[in-house]
């Protein structure tokens, strides 16, 4: 990460980075406040070892905050988005771990089924909007979680199934945890991922974002509908 606010006429800095700044697995939010996630809270939970992605976000933003304190020129507003869905600028070429998690609702890894595993979303296109917000609003200031809706793998699916259950292979029952725990190291995700992640819930409280950034949000339904028409219109699924 670089911060550069060299320039006299600079007034505020915005900094992208994310919810994994804030958690790390989902059981985390057995000890929030609320068993919610909130600008106040911090991961704790991540390391090299264990999601080194959410750990590199924390450093990274914790960075930025020690790089505004030691200064009184400029401030700086963060951005902490969940996970980004919606279309791409360029379908053809696109490539992000959304991106990849959506496909596999089409390419047919999911379709014997999926993890019982919370998420947070938001639109890609709410998420532009609230970067300027966070630049040139007056009430902007601190930390902003980024989130539309509370949902999970299951759910996602069940978004897609009215117009696309019947021609994609989409996943119809939660894959047990003991299975995901056993083959879970053979896909990439650590058994200390699966037991801390799998039947878990996500939520994100964004009441702040909404009263100082003056967010509205789309209806997951077109975000999840708009980004699945597209990869297949583009060849992508």
């Amino acid at each position: 990460m670089c911060i550069r606010a060299s320039t006299d006429s600079v007034q505020r800095v915005v900094l992208t980075s994310s919810c994994a700044a804030i958690y790390g697995d989902n059981a985390d939010m057995q000890d929030m406040p609320g068993k919610i996630m909130s600008e106040q809270v911090w991961n704790n939970s991540s390391s090299l070892e264990h999601n080194p992605y959410s750990y590199s976000k924390t450093l990274a933003e914790k960075a930025g905050w020690e790089m505004a304190d030691a200064q009184d020129r400029w401030k700086l507003v963060v951005v902490n988005p969940s996970l980004v869905l919606g279309p791409a600028t360029n379908p053809k070429h696109a490539t992000s771990e959304s991106f990849d998690l959506i496909k596999q609702y089409a390419d047919g890894r999911l379709k014997m089924g999926v993890p019982n595993i919370g998420l947070c979303c938001i639109d890609v296109r709410d998420l532009a909007k609230a970067h300027l917000a966070a630049a040139f609003k007056d009430e902007a200031h601190g930390r902003n979680i980024i989130s539309s809706t509370d949902t999970t793998l299951m759910g996602i699916a069940d978004i897609l199934r009215p117009k696309y259950g019947d021609s994609q292979p989409l996943p119809k029952t939660h894959a047990p945890k003991w299975l995901v725990w056993l083959v879970g190291p053979f896909q990439g995700f650590s058994r200390k991922f699966v037991s801390r992640n799998v039947g878990y819930d996500l939520k994100a409280d964004n009441t702040k974002a909404v009263r100082e950034l003056g967010l509205t949000f789309t209806p997951i339904e077109q975000t999840v509908n708009d980004m699945f028409a597209q990869m297949i219109e583009a060849g992508r699924t």
